[in-house]
């Protein structure tokens, strides 16, 4: 449940009324008096068409609800851009690799600001350790100038209207996230990996799977070996369970629609749930979800899922991933194991996660 406010036209009055909203930004309850006995109740489909379910106790014509609507669809469009971007810095070759590719993504987004972040309670990565290593007592004053220096290479690096600002507490990094993403309205949180052994040495135990539990914006993992190249093939790795209650269509939609890249859609499942009449259903509402935005679906029930996704990134040349960690554990499937070599050429993609509808 969330609230917050908008204005719309009814004839020549402005108003202003007092939105919550429900069922995964589906259905909205408007006010214009908190606790209204008689409010506005909205519908919005997955199609982004309104209905009105309840009328609520003023007198509204048909264009006054539809300007109402377009309200909310502009704030939900606000919510779910990619205004402002936190970098996770522990000066390893990693962090500072996806610090650069934070910078270089802006250019598709319409970015106002990077927040370099480091916590000091996290243990300092060895890839580029900080210069003549402070007592601990100036840990703090010593990162904060090493991030500052990062501040001036990544200034060079954005538009002149992105502001890029540092920050260094010691708070517990998950906690610290989500704090500074209500605070500061985060749009994305970027963090990098190393990959094979030291990916699960450093980042994987203390952080990244937690992170990605925790989180609650998107989060955009940038592998040590990722280069930023424009994002045209977009790949969504999905399974079919309550697809329409869980998946967060909207906000990977706007992002789809700010990379302008094709998005191709990979159906994720055991073999033996192939065919079972839930399942044909989770796939049509699927093709409802999705259609509108004209992607590629594909299949795969490879017995190792982690494969099997991969293995068609590959083959599709995907230049990024996208999915909904949860039950199939394509995540820790994906990190929580040493890399065959199979996959490890495929260190070099950058991995979105978005939170689960709940």
């Amino acid at each position: 449940m969330e609230t917050f406010s908008v204005e719309f036209k009814v004839g020549s009055l402005e108003l202003e009324a007092i939105v919550t909203a429900f069922d995964y930004h589906r259905r909205f309850k408007v006010e214009f008096v908190t606790n209204e006995d008689n409010p506005i109740i909205l519908l919005r489909s997955e199609a982004g068409e309104w209905k009105v379910e309840q009328p609520g106790q003023r007198t509204i014509p048909e264009k006054g609800f539809q300007e109402l609507g377009e309200a909310i669809d502009k704030h939900l469009d606000k919510i779910y851009s990619i205004k402002n971007i936190l970098v996770l810095i522990d000066f390893s070759a990693a962090a500072l690799n996806a610090a650069r590719y934070a910078a270089v993504i802006t250019t598709r987004f319409k970015t106002s600001s990077i927040i370099l972040y480091h916590s000091v309670s996290v243990p300092l990565a060895t890839d580029v350790p900080l210069q003549n290593p402070p007592p601990a007592i100036d840990f703090q004053t010593e990162s904060i100038r090493e991030l500052n220096k990062l501040k001036k290479e990544i200034e060079l690096m954005v538009a002149d209207d992105i502001t890029v600002t540092v920050r260094c507490d010691e708070r517990p990094l998950a906690a610290a996230v989500n704090i500074l993403a209500e605070q500061l309205q985060l749009g994305l949180v970027v963090m990098g990996t190393t990959g094979k052994s030291n990916l699960e040495k450093i980042f994987i135990g203390s952080n990244a799977v937690h992170i990605a539990d925790a989180c609650r914006v998107p989060l955009l993992i940038v592998p040590k070996e990722a280069v930023f190249a424009d994002i045209q093939r977009v790949l969504f790795a999905c399974d079919l369970k309550k697809v329409i209650e869980t998946i967060p269509t909207r906000p990977i939609k706007t992002l789809i629609h700010a990379l302008n890249a094709k998005l191709y859609i990979l159906n994720v499942a055991k073999n033996t749930a192939s065919f079972n009449p839930d399942t044909i259903a989770e796939l049509a509402a699927l093709h409802r979800l999705w259609d509108d935005e004209e992607p590629e679906y594909h299949y795969t029930d490879h017995e190792d899922l982690v494969a099997g996704i991969m293995e068609f990134a590959s083959e599709q040349q995907i230049q990024l991933l996208v999915t909904v960690p949860r039950a199939y554990g394509f995540f820790e499937g994906l990190f929580h194991r040493s890399l065959t070599s199979k996959l490890a050429y495929h260190t070099n993609l950058p991995l979105l996660l978005f939170r689960e509808d709940k």
